[in-house]
């Protein structure tokens, strides 16, 4: 029987882990408001798999710039990422969830930022923690991704700037040098971009 409890503890040992390992974590916190079984969904899949959450990576080009997308149904821009896959630790769940989602290959370099989304359904439960772990990177050295094109948007005639095979529930995506205002969430715009 999942249990809310050893979710939670999980989440905060993930937390410590990380702090551990990179002495100071930028710790995030929000709700995130969702169906009960959605709730219920997320304890379960951490009862049966010992996986929750998910991780990606703010990846920046030679230029400076940022990797942005939009999923379908979304209400503005985020860096790319995906859930994590059983087995799968959050650095190695980053790079693939990149890859997958924009087709460009990254380098996952220090730790960014930790969310922690707490799925709050409108029973009288508590929320239930939902980390994604944020990565800086860089493009690898392929040149897949880099574009040459600079402009205000930051991308290519067709917007994608040398990105191939965007995941299906992907709308758009973009390199910028610009912080668009229509951001998911609003810690992205503290990013320092150029050169």
């Amino acid at each position: 029987m999942p249990t809310d409890l050893d979710l939670c503890r999980h989440v905060h040992a993930l937390v410590a882990d990380l702090a551990a390992e990179h002495g100071e974590v930028d710790l995030v916190g929000r709700r995130v408001g969702c169906a009960p079984d959605a709730r219920d969904a997320l304890v379960e899949t951490f009862d049966a798999f010992g996986v929750v959450g998910g991780a990606g990576v703010r990846v920046r080009d030679r230029e400076g710039r940022v990797l942005l997308v939009r999923y379908e149904g979304a209400d503005g821009w985020i860096d790319p990422g995906g859930s994590r896959r059983p087995g799968e630790s959050y650095r190695e769940c980053a790079r693939r969830a990149v890859r997958e989602t924009t087709g460009v290959e990254t380098t996952v370099g220090d730790l960014a930022q930790v969310h922690l989304l707490y799925m709050d359904d409108w029973t009288d439960r508590e929320p239930v923690p939902n980390p994604y772990v944020s990565y800086e990177g860089q493009v690898n050295d392929t040149g897949t991704g880099t574009g040459e094109e600079g402009s205000e948007g930051g991308s290519g005639a067709d917007g994608r700037d040398g990105v191939t095979g965007p995941a299906a529930n992907v709308a758009e995506v973009r390199w910028t040098d610009i912080i668009p205002e229509d951001l998911l969430y609003e810690e992205l715009a503290e990013l320092a971009l150029g050169t």
